[in-house]
């Protein structure tokens, strides 16, 4: 006796049960989408504290998430951004400039600072973390009794 079992029908399966969760259990989704936000901040903020390595603390101060919301009438969905002034600066690059604004110039050339890209970096290995999360949610759901096929 064989059993076949395609990954694929296994993630059709998956998507099923978050669907369930997400209609059902709308307070249970919205909570765990909120500490997914919370991890994900966390991971950000360590990021940030390895990578730039200045004790300004505004930068890490501006780091928050957002409440979970519905996006789109059928997503949960939580933004982590970070509201300090300079943060864009550090994220993307800037241009040099002195006191007076006017840029700096070496060789002719007006110096550009190589933006970091820390938090593009931390969303992109937080995927399969917040894969783990997930499938740790549907479990808890199954074994809690309150998902009825």
């Amino acid at each position: 006796m064989t059993v076949e079992f395609e990954y694929k029908e296994f993630n059709e399966f998956q998507e099923k049960l978050l669907k369930i969760a997400k209609e059902k259990f709308p307070r249970e989704s919205k909570n765990f989408m909120g500490r997914a936000g919370n991890k994900l901040r966390s991971n950000v903020k360590k990021a940030y504290i390895t990578r730039v390595r200045k004790k300004t603390g505004n930068l890490l101060k501006g780091i928050s998430r957002g409440r979970p919301y519905l996006y789109q009438k059928d997503q949960f969905q939580v933004r982590v951004k970070n509201k300090a002034p300079h943060a864009h600066l550090i994220e993307h690059g800037h241009v040099m400039k002195d006191k007076d604004g006017t840029p700096i110039k070496r060789n002719g050339k007006e110096i550009f600072v190589e933006g970091k890209h820390i938090v593009g970096e931390v969303y992109r290995n937080f995927e399969p973390q917040f894969a783990e999360m997930t499938d740790e949610f549907v479990d808890d759901l199954l074994k809690g009794g309150k998902v009825l096929l």
